[in-house]
């Protein structure tokens, strides 16, 4: 019995069946006494579906007539068409490693004729996709200092693991990388991981209780920016007194922030639970609302919601109107 080429079937842009391809084979299972290879005649009668059917592998000519064809077990087309989508996929991933590798002089060269010849010490990008990538590349032309700000609190660990061979390389060349998170980064196991991961390496990490955007700094020579809050769109910025300008502040804000080596000790614990509390109380007290204060601290709504009952008990209140009220008391020391 000669079977198609799970390769051939696995080149296609979809794998499917139509309605009558998919009705045909599971009529052909059902047949009375029928076996896994039980023979079906006259398939050219059923046209297209048959056609299908046979591409996939699920039915295949039988040796003996080519106008007779026999069930496959759908458990072997799957192994054989599994086994080769998975060669496909790695096959793939060397391709785009490979012109990763080829293009990156020539995306140097490019960026350095941008930054001579364009006359543009702003450029706007559009597009995550496009964003991701030009930052990922200036980060590994980078040569002498790296320093990023990650709002938001923890990070997927998905991006986490992508990074953390981006860094170590960075390291390894000597290069000097600087990350600022918010506090709530101390309560994500994951960043708590990848945090102690690097700093073994040589990063330096810090956290702050407020919430700043995020900003990236290659060598003090080129920063991005997001553009807009949903961070479609982002900023390059070449101009040598923008950059300056922003790398004083993050400077600054490192200076007010508490080293995180990615370990939790219950004192640690008990500080950083300490400084969110305060934050959502002055948060409260300037009429914030909760989804401006949980963006600020770098907290989902629902971990937000949490630490705004426990408030509300401690301050004996029922409604935010009256927890508001109460902390305002406190604030002017009438309570």
């Amino acid at each position: 019995m000669g079977f198609p080429s799970p390769i051939a079937a696995a080149d296609a842009e979809t794998i499917a069946l139509s309605d009558e391809a998919r009705a045909m084979y599971i009529g052909l299972l059902r047949q009375p006494g029928a076996n896994w290879d039980a023979p079906v005649t006259e398939p050219e009668s059923e046209g297209a579906a048959a056609r299908e059917l046979c591409d996939l592998g699920l039915v295949a000519r039988s040796a003996a007539s080519p106008r007779r064809l026999d069930v496959v077990d759908p458990q072997i087309v799957e192994a054989r068409l599994g086994s080769a989508l998975r060669s496909k996929a790695l096959l793939l991933l060397e391709q785009a490693a490979d012109l990763s590798e080829f293009l990156a002089p020539l995306i140097a060269v490019a960026q350095e004729s941008a930054v001579a010849h364009s006359g543009e010490p702003i450029v706007h990008l559009e597009g995550k996709a496009v964003i991701s990538a030009f930052i990922s590349n200036t980060v590994n032309q980078c040569g002498e200092e790296l320093l990023t700000a990650q709002p938001g609190g923890g990070r997927a660990k998905a991006t986490l693991s992508a990074i953390r061979a981006e860094t170590a390389s960075l390291l390894d060349r000597g290069v000097s990388v600087r990350t600022l998170y918010q506090h709530t980064a101390w309560h994500d196991g994951p960043t708590r991981d990848y945090v102690s991961d690097i700093t073994e390496l040589g990063a330096e990490v810090r956290t702050l209780d407020e919430f700043f955007d995020r900003l990236v700094i290659a060598d003090r020579r080129i920063a991005f920016i997001p553009a807009d809050a949903g961070r479609d769109r982002a900023v390059i910025i070449r101009d040598p007194a923008i950059v300056r300008f922003l790398s004083d502040v993050f400077d600054r804000n490192w200076v007010r922030a508490k080293v995180f080596a990615g370990s939790r000790t219950p004192q640690e614990s008990m500080q950083i639970s300490s400084a969110l509390r305060e934050t959502i109380i002055r948060c409260l007290v300037d009429g914030d609302s909760d989804s401006e204060i949980a963006k600020r601290i770098g907290l989902s709504t629902r971990a937000y919601a949490s630490h705004l009952a426990k408030l509300k008990e401690e301050f004996g209140v029922e409604t935010r109107f009256q927890l508001g009220y109460s902390l305002a008391m406190r604030e002017r020391g009438d309570g």
